[in-house]
């Protein structure tokens, strides 16, 4: 398997994806509140996501909606990088 297949392939928080990069989500791992207002936006697992901006706030984009989040929130959300 390739390096690259294999980092795509590992599920790890937003906050250590690079800018521009897409993928999928896997999983959101914070409070129930934080899980419930992320699946408002359509932030669930199976979404297509892409980072936009990273820093604080880091700005992701969820199907066709851009939202900011603080660096802890986005680092709950787990997902794969696309190949």
């Amino acid at each position: 398997m390739e390096t690259n297949d294999l980092k795509s392939k590992q599920s790890m928080p937003l906050t250590n994806w690079l800018m521009g990069e897409e993928g999928i989500i896997d999983a959101i791992d914070g409070s129930h509140r934080l899980a419930q207002r992320l699946r408002e936006v359509g932030a669930v697992a199976g979404a297509p996501v892409r980072v936009l901006r990273t820093g604080c706030p880091v700005i992701i984009q969820v199907g066709t909606s851009r939202f900011c989040l603080r660096n802890v929130d986005a680092g709950c959300i787990r997902g794969r990088r696309a190949a």
